[in-house]
């Protein structure tokens, strides 16, 4: 079929025209009396379906429902945001809780235990514990919290009943009291709201002195805990040096003597000058021997001599060498069993001294610390309640259920009929 152009139309005899025109309006008319009867049908199927439901001068729940459960409400809830809502003062806080190490320290103690690491769980200890009861606990008799959130003027939905127990405070505190951790930095933020802004900030400063007192307690903790077998192994080795001491002592008076060993050194040059003396006088008796006799005075007098010489040596080595408990070698032997105990003790005791003393030190130049770089300020304006937002949000959030209550009540009843 060849489509006719406008230069070719113009030249089209008046009767082409016409029977155009004519073809052009038969199927016009087809096509308008085809779309009734297919619409015609269409509406013969579906309206028996729904003709049951349909009652004659039934109102419009539809209506109904969305102002029940949409429009009322969000009207209340702007009429309390608007005029009853209590304004609310935020005091924010802001700190870190960071670590001192010295790497260095820990090398020079000989055990090589000393180690007092600071991890990020620090900060999220800090923000549990402002959470937590131990903070109302601690905050008694400091600051009276309570009557922060209680003051008469607060409108009844905002203020705490002041007849609550401690865990529904508890609760309530968590909504008006929070604290969170920055992750990639560790910052944590303190975020106090009050209906009095003096109250915000008194609450705030009470919040960072308790945190910082726990964070000053955690760290002398773990330093006490550090010390503790230093302190243990300094107390062991004392006790071991005492009573090597009282031993050698209590053996010192029972012999009588301070040391043995001054005295085997003084018994022994004793023993070498009356050997001299001897040897000295044996020259004599023998030189007189040969030129006097032994009968003559003077041999006999260097003969007495001699023997009292030897009975003296006799003596003197049997002090040092007899057999029986109380002589020298076995005095010698026993005390040379406590002095060495006394100086290994000693030892062990100035070594464990010393560890104590290192370590002592190292913990002085760790620890963890709370710094402080934002103080809370008195607020100047209310952030709550957010008088716009929040019946905004309330209406949103009543649509939307409104909306999926009513699919699901059309969902029903298409699946019934």
């Amino acid at each position: 079929m060849k489509t006719l152009t406008t230069s070719d139309a113009e030249t089209l005899t008046p009767d082409v025209k016409l029977e155009t025109n004519e073809k052009r309006n038969r199927w016009l008319t087809f096509y308008g009396n085809k779309k009734k009867y297919l619409a015609f049908k269409t509406k013969e199927r579906i309206a028996p379906k729904y003709a049951e439901n349909e009652v004659p001068g039934a109102p419009p729940w539809k209506i109904i429902s969305f102002c029940i459960l949409v429009l009322v409400p969000s009207f209340i809830g702007l009429l309390y945001f608007t005029f009853i809502a209590s304004d609310q003062f935020v005091a924010e806080a802001r700190f870190a809780v960071r670590s001192v190490v010295d790497d260095g320290a820990s090398a020079s103690v000989d055990t090589g235990s000393v180690s007092m690491n600071a991890s990020g769980q620090d900060a999220y200890i800090v923000t549990s514990f402002i959470q937590s009861s131990e903070i109302l606990r601690r905050l008694d008799g400091e600051v009276d919290y309570r009557r922060i959130f209680q003051y008469d003027n607060v409108d009844y939905y905002s203020r705490f009943d002041a007849e609550g127990s401690q865990e529904e405070f508890l609760q309530y505190w968590s909504k008006h009291v929070s604290a969170y951790v920055d992750g990639p930095s560790g910052i944590v933020t303190i975020s106090v709201r009050a209906f009095v802004p003096l109250d915000a900030v008194t609450l705030a400063d009470a919040l960072l002195n308790e945190s910082e007192q726990l964070v000053n307690e955690l760290s002398d903790r773990a330093r006490s805990d550090m010390l503790a077998g230093f302190r243990k192994e300094v107390d062991r080795t004392n006790s071991l040096y005492r009573k090597s001491l009282t031993n050698l002592q209590s053996f010192q008076q029972e012999i009588g003597v301070f040391s043995p060993t001054a005295q085997a050194q003084q018994t022994g040059a004793l023993l070498s000058d009356l050997l001299t003396r001897k040897l000295g006088i044996e020259d004599k008796l023998f030189v007189l021997q040969q030129s006097a006799g032994t009968d003559s005075p003077s041999y006999r007098q260097l003969a007495l001599s001699r023997d009292s010489l030897n009975q003296q040596i006799s003596e003197l080595r049997g002090g040092l060498t007899g057999s029986e408990g109380s002589s020298l070698s076995n005095i010698m032997g026993k005390f040379t069993g406590l002095e060495t105990d006394r100086m290994v003790a000693e030892r062990l005791y100035e070594s464990s001294r010393r560890n104590y003393d290192q370590a002592l030190a190292a913990s002085a130049r760790k620890g963890v610390y709370l710094t402080i770089f934002v103080r809370p300020s008195l607020p100047e304006e209310a952030l709550y309640p957010r008088r716009i937002a929040s019946p905004l949000l309330i209406f949103i959030g009543l649509l939307v259920l409104w909306s999926t209550l009513l699919l699901a009540y059309a969902s029903v009843e298409d699946h019934r009929h």
